[in-house]
Order: structure tokens, then sequence, then C-alpha cells
């Protein structure tokens, strides 16, 4: 430094000014500091504020279709709400916007649907504020269950209490009925300026002949149950591993797990025969099973079921079911192992060892082969009993190293006996954090009815 420079430093009363010009300067790059932060949220939440958020809980495809259907005739008017599924949305976010429409389903008594779970977990025992949001909560259900559209009004009923501003009412919707639902999307597009389109195009209605029928329990203590092999009239149409089938038979709509793959040329469903307590058989089971004739047309709605589709993550998988529910993990099996993969666990239960050993063939040469594990467990079996959800207890320790190597788990069947069982021992069996990374990373997989 120069002595002129000392001699400028050593000037009491410009040392004082510069003092002073460097203390004003620090004060305000420290305002800045404080400051621009949460300039730069209100400004960005303004304009996430602009556009719309439209959530939606969905099992089997049908609450996330509505949705994907409602924000492209928002971005054909040239809006840009918002798309995602619930698990996806923090509270931070859902803040941020001022309008929002919830289309979401619940699953089985009242449960949130697994792209749900983790977000109502979160969000149910707390209280943001939310008074600059008005609202839609659209319900899809089934009033055969005791809980119907529980899972929307508990949504609806936590919105209101957070204090949102119901835009509308929130509406309730049984089997997905269409006058409701256009009822519903009226009231939307008046509300929300959406374009008049046609959106809610018609079931796209594949033509089948009905080829084979074969009974995969001959003897067996419980209901028959049949393979059924479609193949197409036309082109064969696609479909991936997990979808579902939706059968009409005159006015009556049944939906079945795909249990096979369009490469294997053929529309396969598993079907168990209700027989009624006076011995007359069911409607829709009696028609596949019985009464048609081979080569007798069916119409089948192929329906999309991305909530079980194949992970994409490169890591081994355990599919677990009973009953029917081989079908739908059946296709993804078949799937995996085109795929090169032989990292495959399959835990499945039925009734009587000696007659209930459905595909017996054709799962024992995949094991055979290296590339399935296989369980069987029989829950009449005379020497030792058991549903899968205590084979699992029995192979607890490879279900956990499984799951360590980042397993994502399928489960296939009926919820009411088998699925809320298998759910209950995963969580006993596996450690929390196992579990909590099961749900986070879409690794557990449920198609259950």
């Amino acid at each position: 430094m120069s002595l002129l420079e000392l001699s400028w430093l050593n000037d009491p009363l410009t040392a004082r000014g510069l003092y002073a010009t460097l203390a004003t300067g620090g004060w305000l790059l420290l305002c800045w500091y404080c400051l621009a932060p949460a300039w730069r949220r209100q400004h960005r939440g303004s304009s996430a504020a602009a556009d719309w958020l439209i959530a939606y809980a969905s099992q089997s495809g049908a609450a996330r279709q509505i949705a994907e259907q409602l924000a492209l005739s928002a971005r054909h008017d040239g809006q840009a709400p918002a798309l995602l599924p619930l698990n996806d949305l923090s509270l931070d976010d859902l803040g941020r916007h001022t309008r929002a429409l919830f289309v979401v389903s619940t699953y089985g008594e009242g449960e949130a649907p697994d792209n749900a779970a983790l977000f109502w977990r979160r969000a149910r025992h707390q209280r943001p504020a939310l008074q600059d949001l008005q609202y839609s909560v659209l319900a899809l259900g089934d009033s055969h269950y005791s809980d119907y559209c529980g899972f929307g009004r508990r949504l609806d009923q936590w919105l209101g209490a957070a204090g949102a501003q119901p835009a509308i009412p929130c509406t309730e919707v049984d089997q997905l009925e269409p006058e409701v639902l256009q009822q519903w999307r009226a009231r939307v597009d008046s509300l929300f300026g959406l374009p008049e389109m046609d959106d809610n195009p018609t079931d796209t209605v594949e033509h089948w002949l009905l080829a084979e029928r074969r009974q995969l329990n001959p003897d067996s203590p419980g209901a028959p149950a049949w393979l059924i092999r479609l193949v197409p009239v036309a082109d064969m149409p696609q479909w991936q591993a997990g979808d579902l089938a939706q059968v009409h038979i005159g006015a009556l709509r049944r939906t079945y797990s795909i249990a096979s793959l369009p490469e294997d040329g053929a529309l396969e469903l598993i079907v168990r025969q209700v027989i009624g307590d006076d011995g007359q058989l069911g409607q829709g089971s009696g028609w596949l099973c019985q009464h048609a004739e081979p080569g007798v047309r069916v119409e089948v709605v192929l329906r999309p079921n991305p909530q079980f589709h194949l992970s994409e993550q490169d890591a081994p998988t355990i599919f677990i079911g009973a009953g029917t529910g081989l079908a739908g993990l059946r296709g993804l099996i078949k799937q995996r192992q085109r795929q090169g993969r032989g990292d495959n666990w399959l835990i499945f239960g039925e009734r009587c060892q000696q007659h209930d050993r459905w595909l017996a063939e054709e799962l024992e040469t995949w094991a055979a082969q290296g590339m399935l594990t296989l369980d069987r467990c029989f829950s009449r079996a005379e020497e030792h009993a058991e549903y899968v959800q205590h084979r699992l207890t029995a192979r607890a320790d490879q279900l956990r190293q499984w799951v360590d190597h980042g397993a994502c788990i399928h489960v296939c069947g009926s919820l009411a006996g088998m699925g809320n069982a298998v759910h209950a021992a995963l969580q006993q069996l596996l450690s929390a954090e196992q579990w909590q990374g099961l749900q986070q990373q879409n690794r557990y997989r449920r198609d259950l009815y």
C-alpha cells in the first residue's frame, strides 16, 4: 500500500466516511440476502397460482384417466394446469395454488389408493393454511362397499377444515355412473372456462372369439376355476402385463385381470365360476365358463392399469396372490421372462394340494429353468395347512433380503381375504425403513378386488 493510501486512511473524517459507506453497503447486502428468498417465493407462488392443479388418486386407472382428460381440455384452451398423483403433491405446493380439482377413488373399505397413501399419511393430521384455495372433489366409489367413497369424503372434509373453499360440492360417483360424471364435468367446464370437447370418447370395444376353456381345478372342494382363451377377430390389440379386460355379457360388465401377453396370440383370463346358494350360476361367470359355445363372439374393452404395471427399476420382483389373482401375476411373470429376468418369486395360495395345483406344468417348468422361485401353499392341506401370509412369515428372512435388494412387490387377488392379510403381514415383517421405502419408491403394487 502506498504512503498516499496510508495518509488517506489516517484522516479521521475520510476514514469515518469510508466505514459508514462500508457499513451501509453491508446492511443493504444483508437485507437483500434475507429478503430475496421471500421475494422469489412470493413471485414464484403468484406465477404457479396463475395456473391450477389437477391431482388424482387412482388404483385401477379410472381416476387418472378422468384427470388426464381434464388436463387435455385445459391445454387445448391455452391453460397449463399441473397434473400429478397425490403422492407427488407436497403441502407447500398445494398452498401455492388458488384452484384445484381432485379426482380420487376409494380403495377397498375407505382406504386411499396406493398413489395417494403417502400424501394422506403426511397430510391428514396437519392443517395448512388453504384459505386462498378453491377446489372440487370428484369421489369415485362402489356402493357395494360399506365405506362408499370414504377417501373422497375424508379428503373433502380435510380441505374444508384447512380453510379451502368448495367451488363445487363434493360429488360422489357410484361405479363411474355416466350421467353424474357428465353433470360434474359440465360444472367444471363452466367454472374453469374449459372448451367443450369430446374428451370422453366411447370405449373401444374389441371383438374376440371364444377359442378354448380349460378347468384348472377338477374335483376341487372350491368352486371351479377356468382358463378362458380368446382370440381376436381382427388384428391383435395391444396391452401391457397388469392391464384389465372388461367383458360385456349383454348389459352386464365384468372386469378381469389379463393372464397373457399379446405375444401369446390370445387374451387369457382366469375366471372362478360363481354358484349361488340355490345352485344357480352367476350371470357373467356362468356364461363364460359353461353356457357360451366355442367360437362365440365376445365383446371386450381393454383397460390400462398402470398402478400394477412392472416397475422400470432393474430389480427383483415378488409376486403374491391366491385364487384367480394368479391371472394378473402370470402376465407380469411372462413379461419378466421375456426381459430375461429370472429373479422372480411367486407365493401362491389355493385350497387343496391334490386338486388346486393351478397351471402346475407351466409354473414348475419355469422353476426348473431357474426363471422362478415357486412357493405354493394350501389352506386345506392335511399336514401343513397355511395361507400366503403364513408362508410370508415362514420366509421372513428371505423377504427382507429381497426387499433390501430393491425388490418390487405385486399382490393380486381378493382384497377382503388375502389382500388385507398380506398387507398386515408385510407391515409386521418388514422394518419401518423397508416399508416406507416400498411405498415412497412405488415398489408395492396391488390389484385387489
